[in-house]
């Protein structure tokens, strides 16, 4: 089936827009067009497509996504070709809340996909203008600020600026979204009131609308549950009570909704759930947990699709699930009492110190040693974990569904290896810092908390979970300072490392300054946690430039690692992407050692730009206002400012470049708009590759990880556009092919060669 065409008004000779009634605009649809409609727009919406769109989505795109993005590929490649002058390809990047929730993201791909398909279809869209504002929907639901802002733009790029005329259209649109989302609440309550009356079985159907709604990328589950004598409730349409608590830690907007629906479901006799997802979806990977969780006791289901298969396999699913849930209905129990909702535990650096745990540290690189020997200087026992053991990681994935992302499977196999040595009475905690999203990694300290539960390790394993609006909260602020240089140096230690080794005079020496100096650093800032911690010494050693002696050793270090170096240009790489797999070389396949084996020198993006970003973001979502936050970011400019002149200068390093360089370098592909560390995988590189700097780009991410796959998407852009060379690794825990590294060197030194 084509994706149809048709316009919303009668043509009156005004301009029109064309919109995809799918994917982002599945829930606000009705506001956007409205909102149109009232500035005297006419309306070409695409709608449907099925497997056709689907194909030609698959077919078009520069990456294997998940198949609600390949169908809204094919369904906006359908869309460029209508009649209408303008297209809306908005970035909406969040849900209103259901409550008063802080978090309501959309996944990144959702937020991220205008930026893709505006350069995947600019053939098509070619000559169209095309409306892409960043859409966010904060406090306030449709009247918060952000989106009536967001409004006031759209209106403003559509010709309309009168503000009485845009805020009229605007309380119209809102007005038509309140009728809607009224509307659907009384289909679900006029659909479980039949089901009292009649006897009829009411099954709710969750999952995010754009693929329940769909029959294709749903595999006709309502359908199907129909054809069996079940009644389909969607899940947009059953009524939650307010007084429903929210899910702790759920950020993701979707999430929110689908758990507590889950919880209605849960404790409501006769009425059961059955959750619709898809191959590939991020953030089910880790809901489908807490759905899990919630459900224990009452029969439940969970069916995959990639909305290429038929339905056969699916109907046999279904038929499975309610013979369950007919067995549970005659056995009389439905019981109504259920697990709690999760309680997310975190631990603060005081308590621990006072408990007396030793603090686990994820082996994230280099970098990870910082905070264990800041802590150790504090008083706190600390180590970093070993690299998990392919043992180590087996075990993980029994305790896990393996669709979650690498990094979560590896430091969950770190932790329960350790466990297994711990001593009888030995308290713990672990270092897992938190997150708002969009990414998954917010999600990790909920799963971990999960299975330690699970496998009666709770009560001796604590979590430590800074949360990122600032990881060093309830510390002196000397310690988050002297860590933050550490962490800093530590990175720019193994940069200058990677730059000298293959080119050095002498086998082994550059190995041995390195050596040598992280061991002087670990004993330095180990030393500088001990001692004064006050906010005046803070002030004293950012405004100097001396960062607690770290300055200093740097630059040691750094001419000692220039003197062995021979200077004869060589090919470089430099090493992007998701901040856990690029850092951890046990975790990425040593894939920077491998190409240096293959006489590729390769540049590290080091965890201290991806700590700078995230000050940047927290700063732009207005998280930071007070006084005091301004000032913790200048002291953490100021720190990593001087770290990284100091080793340029003793290197003989072009100087860094700004955070402010490298977004504006990946405006055009990746806008900072998305707030997530992809910008920085695609700005980086093609910063540098413009500044001569590099010859490639490797991008590492895990298997299935969003941000990652908008990022290899952008940089195939850039190649077409600006002729950077790059390479993706979507990696799951196995070896990397050596023949693709193979082919990737030998592209990289005949680059070189030509630019020599």
């Amino acid at each position: 089936m084509e994706a149809v065409l048709h316009p919303l008004t009668a043509p009156t000779g005004a301009p029109r827009v064309a919109l995809a009634e799918a994917f982002q605009l599945k829930g606000l649809f009705p506001f956007f067009a409205r909102f149109f409609r009232a500035l005297d727009f006419d309306l070409v919406v695409a709608q449907g497509g099925g497997r056709e769109a689907l194909r030609r989505g698959t077919e078009g795109a520069n990456v294997p996504f998940c198949a609600p993005m390949q169908q809204y590929h094919g369904l906006v490649a359908a869309l460029a070709q209508a009649p209408a002058e303008r297209v809306f390809l908005p970035m909406l990047r969040d849900l209103p809340p259901v409550k008063d929730e802080a978090s309501h993201w959309l996944c990144p791909i959702v937020a991220g996909s205008a930026d893709v398909l505006r350069l995947d279809l600019r053939h098509l869209l070619d000559g169209r203008r095309v409306l892409s504002p960043a859409i966010q929907v904060g406090p306030g639901f449709l009247d918060a600020p952000a989106f009536l802002e967001a409004c006031r733009s759209l209106a403003a790029d559509l010709g309309v600026r009168d503000e009485e005329t845009w805020r009229s259209a605007h309380t119209a649109a809102r007005e038509e979204q309140a009728r809607f989302d009224a509307a659907l609440i009384g289909i679900g309550r006029s659909a479980l009131d039949r089901c009292r009356a009649e006897g009829l079985l009411p099954v709710v159907v969750l999952g995010r609308t754009y693929t329940i709604h769909d029959p294709v990328l749903s595999a006709n589950i309502p359908a199907l549950l129909r054809e069996q004598g079940a009644v389909a409730i969607p899940a947009d349409c059953y009524p939650t009570d307010p007084g429903t608590p929210l899910v702790p830690g759920a950020f993701w907007g979707y999430t929110q909704r689908i758990l507590r629906a889950a919880y209605e479901v849960r404790r409501s006799p006769g009425v059961y759930s059955l959750f619709a997802s898809n191959y590939g979806c991020g953030p089910d990977s880790f809901t489908l947990h807490a759905y899990a969780r919630l459900m224990e006791g009452k029969p439940f289901a969970v069916i995959e699709t990639d909305g290429h298969a038929g339905d056969a396999g699916t109907k046999t699913r279904v038929e499975a699930f309610l013979h369950c849930v007919r067995e549970d209905l005659r056995s009389g129990v439905n019981a109504t009492s259920a697990a709690p909702l999760l309680a997310l535990a975190s631990q603060s650096l005081p308590e621990i110190a006072r408990r007396g745990s030793r603090v686990l540290v994820p082996p994230m690189g280099a970098e990870a040693e910082a905070l264990a020997a800041g802590l150790r200087g504090y008083g706190v026992p600390a180590e970093v974990l070993p690299a998990a053991s392919a043992e180590a990681i087996r075990e993980a994935r029994r305790h896990t569904s393996g669709k979650e992302c690498l990094p979560m499977i590896v430091t969950l196999g770190s932790l329960l290896q350790r466990l297994e040595r711990a001593g009888p009475r030995e308290q713990l905690s672990f270092f897992m810092p938190g997150s708002n999203g969009p990414c998954r990694f917010g999600y990790y300290r909920q799963l971990h908390q999960m299975i330690l539960e699970r496998l009666g390790h709770g009560a001796r394993v604590g979590i430590w979970s800074p949360p990122d609006s600032d990881y060093f909260v309830g510390v002196p602020p000397g310690f988050g300072a002297i860590v933050f240089a550490g962490i800093a140096a530590f990175g720019l230690l193994e940069d200058a490392l990677r730059d000298v080794r293959p080119v050095e005079r002498e086998a082994g020496a550059a190995a041995r300054v390195h050596a040598a100096a992280s061991a002087e650093l670990s004993r330095l800032l180990e030393r500088s946690a001990g001692g004064d911690l006050s906010a005046r010494r803070v002030l004293v050693e950012a405004a100097t430039g001396r960062n607690y002696g770290v300055t200093a050793l740097l630059e040691r270090s750094g001419r000692a690692l220039r003197a062995i170096k021979n200077p004869r240009p060589h090919p470089t790489v430099m090493l992007v992407g998701e901040i856990y797999l690029r850092s951890d070389p046990g975790a990425n396949g040593r894939v920077a050692d491998a190409l240096e084996e293959r006489g590729i020198r390769v540049r590290l993006e080091p965890v201290a730009e991806y700590l700078d970003y995230s000050d940047h973001v927290q700063l732009r979502r207005g998280l930071r206002r007070a006084p005091k936050d301004r000032l913790k970011s200048w002291i953490r400019q100021r720190i990593l400012g001087s770290c990284r002149h100091t080793m340029a200068q003793a290197m003989g390093w072009p100087a860094h470049p700004r955070l402010e360089e490298a977004l504006a370098a990946a405006a055009p592909y990746v806008r900072d708009d998305l707030e997530h560390e992809a910008v920085l995988a695609v700005g980086l590189p093609i910063l540098q590759w413009r500044r001569g700097e590099i010859d490639g780009a490797v991008c590492v991410g895990p298997l299935e990880c969003m941000p990652d796959k908008l990022a290899e998407a952008q940089l195939v852009h850039a190649r077409e556009r600006e002729g950077l060379l790059s390479m993706t690794l979507s990696l799951n825990g196995d070896p990397v092919d050596p023949e693709i590294l193979d082919g990737f060197a030998y592209e990289v030194k005949e680059r070189f060669r030509s630019r020599a």
